[in-house]
């Protein structure tokens, strides 16, 4: 065909003789007179009704609704993505700051460390049902803490009981390395599953960061930090006193250093960062 086109353009007078013979019937020939400018025609014109076609095909059939309910789902999500984005860029660049401030706060055990306890905790219950269950007049033992009972506390206990079980049930999919700088372990869950505190502690700050979706830090005694990364929901604010096996959030796969649905957690203690499979069983 190639060789065909080559030799209809390459004439000087533009016209090409074209003889058609039958295999079956050599007697029986057909011949065509082929002029460049009617080559040209033929493919424009071969051009513009398939163009045509496939216009009318895609606006006639419901490729078209497909097509445009296609389109706006996309654009929807990212819509969203760059809602969330924008978001989280208000304070990304004073995010860091304030995580190198925290975890200096988090080993400091001065006497006149305070937290802001503004919260009550009833375990194992959704907010909907701590707001039935609670009636009025109704007083609970842990609602007479003070601040300073609660740094007594833990000041008093100097070892937290570990090791302990894992905070959320799944499957390790990579662990500590301070080469590569992962200061902690990756468990793969289920989207949505609860983890719990490793241990009795106060939580002491809740974020949500570009890079790890929503955090939330929890000061043990002894000196020891528990973090929690790339959850899809937190249950508990700063200020909270939590106990062993509480409810912290929801497992998600938030933030994009994230690749799946999984919790990251580290273990720091006295501003260094711990093993946590030191601290499981």
């Amino acid at each position: 065909m190639w060789e065909l086109l080559k030799k209809i353009f390459s004439e000087n007078e533009g016209e090409v003789t074209l003889i058609v013979l039958d295999e079956n019937e050599p007697d029986l020939t057909s011949t065509f007179k082929l002029k460049s400018f009617d080559v040209v025609k033929i493919i424009l014109v071969v051009t513009v009704i398939s163009v045509l076609l496939t216009i009318a095909i895609f606006f006639i059939t419901p490729l078209n609704s497909i097509y445009q309910q296609r389109l706006d789902d996309n654009f929807r999500d990212e819509v969203i993505a760059i809602n969330e984005r924008v978001l989280a860029l208000q304070d990304s660049l004073i995010a860091r700051e304030i995580q190198l401030n925290d975890l200096k706060d988090f080993v400091r055990t001065v006497p006149d460390t305070t937290f802001d306890v503004d919260s009550y905790v009833i375990s194992g219950r959704t907010p909907s049902e701590r707001d039935n269950f609670l009636q009025p007049g109704t007083t609970f033992s842990y609602e007479l803490l003070t601040r300073n009972d609660i740094m007594s506390a833990l000041q008093r206990e100097r070892s937290p009981d570990f090791p302990t079980s894992f905070p959320v049930q799944g499957t390790i999919t990579q662990g500590f390395s301070t080469e590569i700088g992962h200061y902690g372990i990756d468990i793969a869950a289920t989207s949505n599953s609860e983890f719990r505190s490793v241990a009795d502690g106060a939580v002491v700050n809740t974020n949500w960061t570009i890079n790890y979706g929503y955090v939330i830090y929890v000061q043990h005694a002894d000196g020891i930090v528990s973090v929690y990364k790339h959850a899809s929901q937190l249950l508990k604010e700063k200020g909270d006193y939590v106990l062993r096996g509480d409810i912290l959030g929801l497992v998600g796969d938030r933030g994009i250093l994230s690749t799946g649905s999984h919790l990251h957690v580290e273990i720091w203690k006295n501003g260094v960062p711990q093993d946590p499979m030191l601290y499981f069983n």
